[in-house]
């Protein structure tokens, strides 16, 4: 039942069958395209244990080649450690 879609009646795609039609057809690969999607949930700084729940990893050090922080949000980070100073 869970493999129906409630809306259509259709079973949903597995990932097999997916991968070969968008291949055979889009010219995409699908891994790629997981790939893509959890690294930009990373660079939208998403916790860690979401991008863990989205893309079902169950160990952190697999889910964690998604996240890279950037400049921005190492500025952010270095910004709650040293708070400004005055200028006087």
């Amino acid at each position: 039942a869970a493999d129906i879609r409630p809306h259509t009646g259709r079973a949903r795609l597995g990932y097999d069958r997916a991968r070969v039609l968008l291949d055979k057809y889009a010219g995409l690969d699908l891994h790629q395209l997981r790939h893509s999607a959890a690294t930009h949930l990373g660079e939208a700084e998403v916790p860690l244990q979401l991008i863990m729940g989205k893309t079902r990893h169950k160990n952190p050090r697999t889910a964690m080649r998604y996240v890279k922080p950037g400049p921005e949000a190492i500025a952010k980070v270095t910004e709650v450690l040293a708070p400004r100073r005055r200028t006087h």
